[in-house]
């Protein structure tokens, strides 16, 4: 009978050597109880389900389990095509991998010098019970050099086990700086450095549960390019791709620490904004479509001034019984009326 496992999952921005290790510690077991086979693919999906990091891969595994479903290889291979398939999976499994065999070295150093203690604490008693008999000065010159000597082996053990053990921190270190870079990469768009759709997705279930347990406002922008694709037909894809990081970097602008903003599709973005109702989403929503039809575009080389820049604006704020994706679609439906209605506009969705 397959149980649900149980898991002790640690916050994403968080990279202690104490939660790796324990994550690592969780992951080779739950590979060895059901047969799986020691994949990059397989062990980058357990070792994410272990982080608590993806909330939906969390949840679909969880339901797995308890329902009796095993996990087979195919199975975790389409666990990572849903949920993980943006990552550099030969760059972060090879850093976790790298992580097991630290963990394995680790192992191996408190191993040999747990020996070493107890060879040392099987030579102390038997020197206390030959001082516990009757000898003479040379049998107690005899102990007491085998005593210093002893001594002296253990002091040198111990010295080479910090020695190792330093190093190994090290190490663990510069693995941690590469898991954590990795990660970041794999929830941000390369073009505008906002966060992809992935790293929304987890972002807005996040901010959804927190609303549950506080019901503290929670809004959601969808913006869109005006005319996107006359822009390229007519100026090329590089100029297409300026205007891309233009808009996002006058998103940024105006977005604050507990916002988040994303690149959701090509020319599309969203921006989410937990404590705030709807008017003042709607006027951070004004801010950003102001700023953006005042810039001016010129192309490099001819110095040719470009067609004007406008957005359009869907805006929605989460109420009780709504979920994700009815949230989503309501600052979508939001972001069609504006551009049905002249486009360059800001428009709050219908309750």
């Amino acid at each position: 009978m397959i149980v649900t496992e149980t898991r002790q999952t640690m916050s994403q921005n968080t990279n202690s050597a104490d939660q790796n290790t324990l994550i690592l510690k969780q992951v080779i077991p739950f590979m060895g109880k059901y047969s799986l086979s020691a994949t990059p693919v397989n062990y980058t999906v357990i070792y994410e389900y272990y982080s608590g990091s993806n909330p939906q891969l969390n949840q679909t595994i969880d339901k797995a389990l308890s329902s009796e479903l095993a996990p087979t290889n195919n199975v975790l291979q389409s666990w990572f095509d849903s949920f993980l398939i943006d990552y550099d999976l030969v760059e972060l499994s090879q850093t976790q991998i790298d992580m097991v065999q630290l963990a394995n070295q680790l192992t191996e150093i408190t191993l040999q010098t747990e020996g070493d203690i107890s060879q040392f604490d099987g030579s102390l008693h038997e020197r206390k019970k030959e001082l516990g008999e009757s000898i003479d000065n040379s049998s107690l010159a005899s102990i007491v050099t085998e005593l210093l000597s002893n001594t002296s082996s253990m002091q040198v053990a111990m010295s080479q086990m910090k020695q190792q053990l330093n190093s190994t921190k090290q190490e663990i270190t510069g693995l941690q700086d590469r898991l954590e870079v990795v990660s970041l990469e794999a929830i941000t768009d390369p073009l505008t450095g906002l966060m992809n759709r992935k790293g929304f997705m987890t972002a807005i279930e996040k901010a959804v549960a927190e609303f549950g347990s506080s019901e503290s406002p929670l809004s959601l922008l969808i913006l869109d390019i005006d005319h996107f694709k006359n822009i390229n037909d007519t100026y090329g894809h590089s100029v297409g791709d300026k205007v891309i990081k233009v808009v996002a970097d006058s998103i940024t602008k105006y977005t604050r620490g507990k916002d988040t903003a994303c690149r959701y599709g090509g020319e599309e973005y969203a921006v989410l904004l937990p404590e705030t109702e709807q008017k003042g989403a709607l006027i951070v929503a004004e801010k950003i479509r102001r700023m953006i039809e005042t810039i001016k575009l010129k192309k490099a080389g001819s110095g040719e001034n470009l067609s004007r820049m406008t957005i359009s604006v869907g805006i929605a704020s989460f109420v009780s019984g709504l979920n994700i994706n009815d949230f989503i679609d309501k600052a979508d439906a939001a972001l069609y009326q504006s551009k049905n209605s002249g486009r360059n506009q800001c428009t709050i969705s219908a309750e």
